[in-house]
């Protein structure tokens, strides 16, 4: 009779801790008006920077010419001689590999593009003195703008999509200078936005970007064009659909327009980095002066349609 008793009172304490938790646990994935953030509601989100291809760039026979920097430079990427990393080979580091002359004394200089032995791929770049290759840049990850001038290379932007778990798009734009034929890499800006951002239509978009300026100290950033300040989405640190907080009267430019009616206007925008966030999902900001891209509410912002 003891054993009964007992056994009885074990099996009401489990039926009550599976109701218990049955109660408290929150289904996610049910669509209610505070579910619909960024991460559960269904629109076209910003793409990923566009990557360029190099080869439109490379010199006269460029497969002479990473034959030869690989015979004397082959040690500089041990990712792909390394016999405990199979996977990466020989024939595909040289796949990796672009001959561009980058400064215009008609020697070919060595780009390469790929994977770096880590979570990202990078992009570096080997000057040629003639008798050996000096690197003079590298970045993260890829290139997404490589303009030349009277064959010499004036501008650059790369493109950094992170890691598995990392959430914003970067863009890094640098100003090339050419010195004595020695390119001088100057660091102008880099362009940020979450990548679950809502993406504005062309037909949404200005053609020229319009300047504007914060009504008040106070304005949210926003990852689409809609006020959600819930749930609290814990990974994120944040509440709904919020990038960013401001303190502080921003300025920056419209890239886009949605209208609801009635007043209820969003605009896309691109904030100039005189002013940061004081408080925000975003992180890299310290690298290069940053703007910023979201959704904020018409009713935040004059935009000056001169």
């Amino acid at each position: 009779m003891h054993n009964l008793k007992f056994s009885n009172l074990i099996l009401l304490f489990v039926l009550t801790l599976l109701s218990f938790r049955g109660a408290a646990q929150i289904k996610l994935q049910t669509y209610t008006t505070a579910t619909d953030t960024f991460y559960w509601k269904r629109y076209i989100r910003v793409p990923r920077p566009a990557r360029i291809n190099l080869n439109q760039y490379t010199v006269a026979n460029p497969g002479k010419a990473v034959g030869m920097f690989l015979a004397k430079n082959i040690g500089r990427f041990p990712q792909f001689t390394n016999d405990s990393l199979p996977l990466h080979t020989i024939k595909d580091l040289k796949k990796c590999l672009y001959a561009i002359d980058v400064n215009g004394d008609n020697l070919p200089d060595m780009i390469f593009s790929g994977y770096s032995g880590g979570e990202s791929d990078v992009v570096q770049i080997y000057l040629n003195r003639k008798d050996s290759f000096d690197l003079v840049f590298e970045d993260y990850q890829y290139f997404t703008k490589f303009r030349k001038v009277q064959g010499k290379l004036v501008e650059l932007q790369t493109g950094d999509i992170g890691t598995p778990g990392s959430y914003l798009y970067f863009t890094h734009d640098y100003r090339v200078n050419q010195e004595n034929n020695q390119p001088v890499f100057i660091k102008v800006r880099q362009h940020v936005v979450y990548k679950n951002s809502e993406d504005p239509t062309p037909t949404q978009s200005y053609p020229v970007p319009v300047p504007f300026e914060a009504k008040s100290d106070t304005m949210l950033l926003r990852a689409s064009p809609a006020k959600q300040n819930e749930p609290f989405i814990p990974d994120l640190n944040t509440f709904g659909n919020i990038v960013a907080k401001y303190r502080s009267k921003t300025k920056g430019f419209a890239l886009a327009k949605r209208s609801y009616g009635k007043g209820n206007d969003w605009y896309f925008v691109e904030i100039s980095p005189g002013t940061m966030p004081s408080a925000s999902i975003l992180y890299g900001l310290e690298r290069m002066p940053s703007f910023i891209r979201g959704w904020v509410s018409g009713q935040s912002i004059f935009v000056d349609f001169k």
